[in-house]
């Protein structure tokens, strides 16, 4: 039984109970005129008999629609703000409560998250009261209504409007969002460089500082890491229909999170206040054909007076995108296009016959004829000089098939006035399958092969020759386990402190068995390089042997099956464990409010086992050595909030002064210690106007593998000279390894202006300098690692066929026991070592402006809404090596873009709703040429509806059209070095996205 199957039967098991005690919220009739928000919402207290609690300062200003029919109290309310950035959820039965949708970003590791800011009452009656330890988010302190740092918000209700499908695509499109390596076209794009993402996980990277750089929780808890060097978050294992929100901290914040809260923080919040159930269904096309997509849930909660109990199922999948289905994705000669032709012309079917250059590279020297069948050729017939091209692009996915399983259960209960015990559970399966490049070979061929004929009359002829025809492209058949458990309590303590304790598990399995893959043992037994060995039941003179002076057709089929019997398993388990402990509460009172405190500490337990198999040499799999890496960390904090004016002691220009200190110290028992300040300013001049001001510093420390990954050695072939040259180059990890640095500000104004009600901005200037970053920079950049100044540090030239010392140094690292196929290619041909290690070196800064906006009107008298956001990078400029000369690359392809825009537009008309967007990407330079990339436009359109009668209409249930994309704008174009017409780190290819959901609500 696997992991997902045998967790599920528990947690179902579990849910079983309380699933069955399940109500329905009543249904009452409500006839409520149109009218202010606040007016309206008093009415719909008295006429369902339920209390619904909201700040005066909140619904201000806004009006609600008429609103008539039979509905469950929640329901009404959410009519009644819909459009408003308001968004409306049951504490408990029979009370409702109202918070604003943009809120400061809440506490790693259990924060603590109440407030005591005053509430309106709505129950029916005249009066109003206040409700102290209503629940926000922003700091460990509770009572702290925002903090100095700028946040963004993103409700469910957001999401489904926008016809997202998933989280993960939510998150990626945001415009502080950079895709980068860690999405799931990375690999097959090109754009992963070092293969850390090859189990087609998707990361979160704001402000381009890297997914590693992020850190992302859920409800607070770190998840476990993912990737080959489980260094990122996979955020597509969260499911849509237990999702409440999700906020993003756009802001260093290591001393309040710790590790990896470089770029900012993400944290996904749960649902909690599920009383009822929920199902949805949605299903989705690409237009232009090739994708595809469709998903369900099931969610069930249950709230009593003292508790509650949630599970939630959700099924995802999307098929496969091939390169062929997108021209400018699927065909590597990018004439046609505007670019240039790209195409292969070492690797081919047919093949060339290669020759060392004056400069010692392998170039192409003889094409093998197309059309002929390889049996009887000439030396006449070759031409000197000639090559033979290849469309390298046709046999990738660009998107892999992927399938996703994610299960999620929390329970809370009170034992008393004092003590809540919680408990959440997250279990997951992704599996996926993607096609890549075609096998490929470099042979020497010999007089043996009986198909064997030199243009030149030599003994031998090395010979470049691809599989694709023949074979397609490697197979990766792999799947991913995630699981996450807490089990915590809190406690309420005397003189307004509060406690919380809990325990925490994570864990991350991956298996990426790939297939298609070259035996070179067999392929030298087939091609007549060996003698046929008893070990195989393949015999050349009896199945047939390997010709690779075909020009056409294929190699027959019991040769292939033999010589592409490869295979290659790779397994991985990244866990974290961790008992976390979090105090807060006032230590005296200042003329603003009492001076709060928060205390905390951490102690986390982070493990990474690798192994696997491989079989691509000899006769039997070769077993990787199981490498298990651990480390301890440990940290405390703490947090003081000073409210030294606020409302209850404001004058004239000096309306709102706080300051908060921050600080945390955190030690891995490998890698050294390191401290972090935080320092924040809220100053409000005006009631309308906040400014606020962040300075703080951040680290992130180096992950498992870079630390403790056994050297390998490896051969490649990269382009120097005009042609190919084999090299080795060293990679694995490195024990000397710092924790990377960084010093961050922000300034932020919030303008609400009580002139104009509804009308919300927000414009934060922000600078990043990261530095001692970790980095392999000549395997990032493997191609034009002998070519360019700045990767001369890592790399070491030599001649071994004329150098007796670059000989007896080749020799030794050829015969290395941590090689792998370094025989591959003639020792004497080797010109050059790599140092592709991971150091501490480089640095990037990076400077921006965002803006976000809203506006809450009405339209004939029915609630409209406007939200706006833009990313403008000023700056993104990084230095490779301390000694190499700074470079621009804001605005640059392959880098994140300067200009990112997002803007849309909601209206509901009573059971239909309208939401229409518009993206835009700003104009980029191609980093080769400086070639200009144009600008992309999209637009997206959902029109709801939420019929209570008729074929189509029950009450709970909603129906949405969603069309993303809706004018089918391909990316622009750009003469990709990686062989595709477009960049894929800042577009996708997928084009104009029509899709149907269904919801229903009891």
């Amino acid at each position: 039984m696997s992991l997902f199957s045998g967790a599920c039967v528990a947690v179902l098991v579990a849910a079983a109970a309380p699933s069955s005690a399940l109500a329905a919220d009543p249904v009452v009739s409500v006839a409520l005129p149109a009218g202010p928000v606040q007016k309206s919402l008093v009415a719909l207290a008295t006429q369902a008999d339920v209390k619904i609690l909201f700040e005066t300062e909140l619904v201000a200003g806004l009006n609600a629609p008429a609103l008539q029919g039979r509905f469950t109290a929640r329901e009404a309310a959410e009519r009644l703000v819909s459009g408003s950035r308001i968004s409306v959820q049951q504490v408990r039965p029979g009370v409702l409560v109202l918070r604003p949708l943009r809120v400061g970003l809440g506490a790693d590791d259990g924060g603590q998250e109440t407030t005591s800011s005053a509430l309106t009452i709505a129950d029916g009656g005249q009066n109003e009261a206040t409700l102290v330890e209503e629940v926000v988010v922003g700091s460990h302190i509770r009572g702290v209504k925002d903090s100095a740092s700028p946040v963004v918000l993103m409700s469910r209700d957001e999401i489904d409007r926008a016809g997202y499908a998933s989280v993960a695509d939510a998150l990626t499109d945001l415009p502080q969002a950079f895709g980068g390596t860690y999405s799931e076209d990375s690999s097959s794009t090109g754009a992963d460089t070092i293969g850390a993402n090859a189990g087609r996980g998707t990361g979160v990277n704001l402000r381009g500082l890297g997914a590693n750089a992020t850190l992302v929780l859920v409800d607070g808890r770190r998840m476990a890491g993912a990737g080959s060097r489980g260094d990122f978050a996979d955020v597509s294992a969260i499911p849509m229909i237990a999702l409440e929100r999700v906020e993003i901290l756009l802001d260093g914040a290591s001393a309040l999170y710790g590790s990896d809260a470089v770029g900012g923080v993400v944290n996904v919040r749960l649902r909690k206040d599920l009383d009822g159930g929920e199902f949805r269904a949605s299903g989705g096309v690409a237009t232009e054909g090739g994708y595809s997509r469709y998903q369900f849930g099931q969610a069930l909660g249950k709230r009593w007076s003292t508790g509650h109990v949630m599970a939630a199922y959700e099924y995802y999948h999307h098929s496969e995108l091939t390169a062929l289905d997108r021209p400018y994705v699927g065909y590597a000669d990018l004439r046609p296009l505007g670019g240039t032709d790209r195409r292969r012309n070492t690797y081919s079917q047919p093949g060339n016959i290669l020759r060392l250059n004056a400069a010692g590279s392998y170039v192409p020297a003889y094409a093998i004829l197309a059309g002929q069948d390889g049996v009887g050729l000439k030396p006449s017939d070759f031409v000197a000089g000639s090559m033979n091209f290849e469309n390298q692009r046709a046999s990738f996915w660009v998107l892999p098939k992927q399938s996703r399983h994610s299960l999620i259960a929390a329970i809370s209960q009170d034992l008393g006035d004092a003590v809540t015990l919680s408990a959440d559970a997250r279990i997951g399966r992704r599996d996926y399958t993607s096609v890549s490049s075609a096998p490929l070979t470099n042979l020497t061929v010999t007089k043996a092969n009986p198909y064997y004929v030199s243009p030149t009359g030599l003994a031998s002829e090395r010979i470049a020759y691809s599989f694709m025809n023949e074979a397609g492209g490697l197979v990766i058949d792999g799947h991913t386990e995630s699981l996450a458990l807490s089990l915590g309590a809190d406690v309420r303590l005397p003189d307004g402190w509060a406690g919380n304790v809990y325990g925490a598990y994570a864990q991350e399995l991956s298996f990426a068995p790939q297939s298609n893959l070259l035996n070179t043992t067999f392929l030298n037994e087939a091609a007549a390089l060996a003698a046929d060995s008893p070990l195989t039941s393949f015999s050349a003179a009896r199945d047939g042997y390997f010709n690779p002076f075909r020009g056409t057709g294929s190699n027959p089929k019991a040769v292939l099956d033999f010589i592409l019997s490869g295979r290659d398993v790779t397994k991985q388990r990244g866990e974290t464990n961790s008992v976390n402990l979090a105090l807060d509460g006032p230590l005296l009172d200042l003329p603003g409010g009492p001076l709060r405190l928060a205390l905390g500490g951490q102690a986390r337990r982070e493990g990474l086992r690798t192994g696997g198999w491989t079989w691509t040499s000899g006769y039997a799999p070769t077993a990787r050595a199981s490498r298990i890496y651990h480390r301890t960390v440990t940290s405390a904090y703490a947090e003081l909030n000073a409210p030294f004016v606020s409302a209850v002691n404001a004058r004239p220009g000096l309306q709102r002064l706080e300051l908060s200190l921050a600080g945390r110290f955190e030690h891995y028992d490998d890698a050294g210690s390191t401290a972090n300040p935080k320092v924040g300013v809220i100053w409000g001049p005006t009631k309308d106007l906040n400014v606020k001001l962040s300075w703080g510093t951040s680290f992130r420390g180096p992950s498992l593998p870079e630390l403790a990954a056994p050297y390998n050695i490896s051969p490649t072939l990269i382009p120097y000279n005009g042609g190919n040259v084999p090299v080795l180059f060293y990679s694995g990890g490195n024990p000397d390894l710092k924790p990377e640095t960084a010093r961050s500000w922000a300034t932020t104004l919030d303008f609400t202006p009580h002139q104009v009600p509804g009308l919300k901005l927000s414009g934060t200037l922000y600078e990043t300098r990261f530095k001692n970053r970790i980095a392999s920079p000549a395997l990032d950049n493997i191609v034009n690692a002998l070519t360019s100044t700045e990767l001369t540090p890592f790399v070491s030239f030599v001649n071994p066929a004329a150098n007796a010392a670059d000989l007896a140094r080749v020799t030794a690292l050829v015969n290395d026991p941590h090689g792998v196929q370094t025989t591959f290619y003639d020792i004497s041909t080797y010109r050059a070592i790599i140092e592709a290690r991971p150091v501490n070196t480089g640095s990037l800064m990076v400077r921006g402006l965002d803006f976000q906006g809203s506006y809450a009107t009405t339209l004939l008298g029915d609630p409209l809404s406007f939200d706006g956001s833009l990313s403008w990078l000023m700056h993104y400029k990084r230095r490779v090596t301390p000694t190499s000369t700074v470079v621009e690359l804001a605005g640059m392809a392959g880098y994140p873009a300067d200009l990112r825009v997002r803007a849309s537009a909601n209206w509901t008309h009573g059971v239909l709703g309208v939401t229409a967007g518009l993206n835009y990407l700003g104009d980029t330079h191609a980093v080769e040429t400086g070639r200009q990339i144009k600008p992309w436009t999209t637009a997206d359109l959902q029109v709801r509806l939420s019929p209570k009668t008729g074929v189509l209409g029950r009450a709970g249930i909603n129906w949405s059209l969603s069309v993303q994309n809706v004018f089918d704008a391909d990316p622009p174009f750009y003469d990709n070095p990686l062989a595709i017409g477009y960049d894929p780190t800042n577009a996708d290819p997928i084009g104009r996205t029509v899709s149907l959901q269904l919801t229903k609500a009891w």
